[in-house]
This record gives structure tokens, C-alpha cells and sequence, in this order.
């Protein structure tokens, strides 16, 4: 009987070339079907018939769909209503915002994660603004990865949210985004996620500043984003010298918190990319002294500590050659003490040239020093010349 019916249903429509309003046609056969097979035999041929200003009738189609489901009982029929909004999505256009709401629904109500990976996508095409939002949690909730139960759902979803975040181009997508790119995710994923972050914003300055600054992102994400912004071609020097300044107070503030070893060396590797970043750029901002000296005097990596002497040559400024001046005499007092070990002479050959390049007369009296003392000769050599740079 079904059969029978569904004959006749297609004929009707495959005669109907000379109805005098096509998509009113399709819109009350739609409506008079009773089933979902058959609403989406009758969505397959208005499809076919690429049918002219047909947005009112998938939007219908939409909303019939959407209050139909919790009914269905067989697995054919969900099946078909599935199918249906997966090709209603695929049909909407850029103008209908006003679909946003019912495809938000489908998200909500329907449980195949590619029907609402297809809805979540459609509302980006559509541009639905006033559901932005919600993408973004959506994006956030699966970057967590609370669909642990099923990470396929999560993956599909997550498909879908980056890619309607791309065609938003709203500078709120982007860190989640960039989440997805570094997340859990198969390749595929990430892929995406990593292609449309110039999508949606082609200076990414702002939101991975947020990242280093903002307390709800771990020390691994804030090394994420340092990172990012050093190696885009579209962040000035300036912006990379006062992101790499903020990201080692970070590290530093954050060093006192951690008893977990994987964050100490996350800490340590975002201090030794914020002193490289401050060497290369330089920065005119007081406040980076007391960080590298607390670099130099408490890091417990040796490289933490040269790049710290490196920054502070490159800077070249009469605080950086006082710091650089502490710094030997400091270990001046070690040697005294018959205190002082391989890697001190290892700073020394470091720190007395960095002085001597500032050219500070600061740096006489503990250069005067090094001379004097039981240093190796090679020591000696270098206090000599840096005397010479900064001249009598």
C-alpha cells in the first residue's frame, strides 16, 4: 500500500512542470505526505528540479522536519529524516539567517553527528550571527574533549563548528580554532582547523595575547600561543617583543605553583622563547630587568641563563650593563670563596664580553676586578678587551 501511495505521490510530481507556482506545489506536497520516506522523496525531486527562490520552501521543510522527529519510531524513518535535513542544509542559502534558531535545534535535538555537524555548518553559510555563541561553546566543549564516550561524535562536530567559525570571520572563533589545531584531534581535523585560522583573522595579534595573559588557558596553551605568534609573518617585531615580555612574567608567575614536573619544563621553555624573543626584538619596557635577572640568578637551566646575558647585550642599556656588572661580581665573590665550578667560567666568557659591547663605564670597577683576580687566563683576555671597548 505504501508502495502504491509513493507512486502516485511521484507522479503527481513528475507531472507537475506546468504548475503555475512550483515551490507551492512542493511546499503542499510536502506537507501532505505522511511519512518521512516519503517527505524525503518529495525534497530529492525539488532538488532535482532546481526549482528558482526555493529558500521559503527548505526553510519549511526545515521546521516540518524538526517537529516531526521526536515521533518517529522505525529506523527508516529516522534514517529519512536524517537524509532530509542533511539535504535541506545543503540547500539553504546565504540569506536565510532566519533558519538560525531551527538549526541550532537540530544540533540540540537530532543524534547523528553528521546531520548535526551539517546544521552546525549551515549555520555559518547562512551567517547566524545570534548563534555564534553557541558555535563557540560547541568548539570549546569538544577541544575538552567531553565527548570522550564517542570521539567521532566529537571529531564530526567539531568539523563542523571550525568550519562555520571560518565563514563567521569573527575574531571570537579564533582561539578555539587554534585550539582544535594543536587539540586531540585526527589529522583531518586539525588540518582544517589549522587552514582557516587566516579565514578568520588574518592578525591574530589580540587573541593569542589573550592566551599568554589569561588565567583560564594552561602553561602549555600560553607556550602554544608565544610560539604562534612568533613564528606569523604577520605580527610586527614590537608586538612579538611585548608578548614575549608578558610571557615571562607568566612563566615566572607560575613557577612557585607547579609541583608537577612536565610543568616546570613547560615553564622553563616558555621562559627560554620569551628571553630569545626579547633578544632578537628588544624592548624599551623596564620591567623586563628584574625578569632576566631573575632568569640569570634562579633559572636552573644553563641556556636560561646565557639567553639571559644575551638579552641583556642586546638591550645595551646602562641598567642592562649594572645587571651584567652584578652578575660578575657575583661570581668574582664565588671564586674568592674557592666556591667557583666549570659553568661559573662558562658565564664569565658570556657575561664580560656582553658587559664590554654596552660600553657602559659601569662595568670598570668589576671588570678591574676579574684583571685582578686568580681567573684563567682566557677569563683574564676577555675582561682586557672589554676594558678596551669601554675605554678609559
Amino acid at each position: 500500500m505504501k508502495r502504491a501511495m509513493l507512486a502516485i505521490l511521484l507522479g503527481l510530481i513528475a507531472s507537475a512542470t506546468f504548475a503555475e507556482d512550483d515551490v507551492e506545489f512542493y511546499t503542499s506536497q510536502f506537507d501532505n505526505a505522511l511519512t518521512a520516506v516519503h517527505r524525503l522523496s518529495v525534497l530529492r525531486i525539488a532538488r532535482d528540479a532546481e526549482l528558482q527562490d526555493a529558500g521559503g520552501f527548505y526553510a519549511h521543510a526545515l521546521s516540518r522536519t524538526l517537529l516531526s522527529y521526536p515521533n518517529l519510531r522505525s529506523n527508516r524513518e529516522v534514517d529519512a529524516a536524517d537524509e532530509a535535513i542533511r539535504l535541506i542544509t545543503d540547500e539553504l542559502t546565504e540569506d536565510q539567517t532566519d533558519t538560525g534558531q531551527n538549526l541550532w535545534r537540530v544540533v540540540e535535538v537530532f543524534a547523528n553527528p553528521l546531520v548535526r555537524a551539517d546544521a552546525v555548518m549551515a549555520l555559518g553559510k547562512v551567517g547566524a550571527t545570534d548563534l555564534l555563541p553557541q558555535v563557540v561553546q560547541l568548539l570549546k566543549d569538544t577541544n575538552e574533549n567531553l565527548y570522550f564516550r564517542n570521539p567521532i561524535a566529537g571529531e564530526r562536530l567539531a568539523y563542523g563548528a571550525i568550519d562555520a567559525l571560518a565563514k563567521y570571520k569573527d575574531a571570537s572563533g579564533y582561539i578555539p580554532v587554534f585550539l582544535a589545531a594543536n587539540g586531540w584531534y585526527s589529522e583531518r581535523v586539525k588540518n582544517k582547523a589549522a587552514e582557516s585560522l587566516k579565514e578568520i583573522l588574518e592578525d591574530p595579534t589580540d587573541p593569542l595575547t589573550e592566551m599568554v595573559h589569561g588565567a583560564g588557558y594552561t602553561y602549555a596553551e600560553k607556550l602554544l600561543a608565544l610560539t604562534a605568534i612568533e613564528q606569523n609573518e604577520d605580527v610586527d617585531e614590537g608586538a612579538k617583543a611585548s608578548v614575549a615580555l608578558a610571557a615571562l612574567y607568566e612563566a615566572w608567575r607560575g613557577k612557585g605553583a607547579s609541583n608537577d614536573a612536565r610543568m616546570r619544563k613547560e615553564l622553563i621553555r616558555m621562559r627560554k622563547l620569551s628571553i630569545d624573543m626579547i633578544s632578537r626584538y628588544g624592548t624599551e619596557d623596564e620591567s623586563v630587568y628584574p625578569l632576566l635577572e631573575r632568569s640569570f640568578r634562579y633559572g636552573v637551566d644553563v641556556e636560561e641563563k646565557l639567553g639571559a646575558v644575551a638579552a641583556l647585550k642586546k638591550l645595551g642599556t646602562e641598567d642592562a650593563a649594572k645587571l651584567l656588572s652584578s652578575f660578575i661580581d657575583f661570581i668574582n665573590n664565588k671564586l674568592e670563596r674557592g666556591i667557583v665550578t666549570d659553568t661559573d667560567e662558562r658565564f664569565m666568557r658570556a657575561l664580560i664580553p656582553a658587559l664590554g659591547s654596552t660600553g657602559n663605564a659601569a662595568g670598570r670597577p668589576v671588570l678591574r676586578q676579574v684583571v685582578a683576580l686568580e681567573w684563567s687566563y682566557g677569563v683574564q683576555q676577555l675582561a682586557q678587551e672589554a676594558l678596551e671597548n669601554i675605554g678609559e
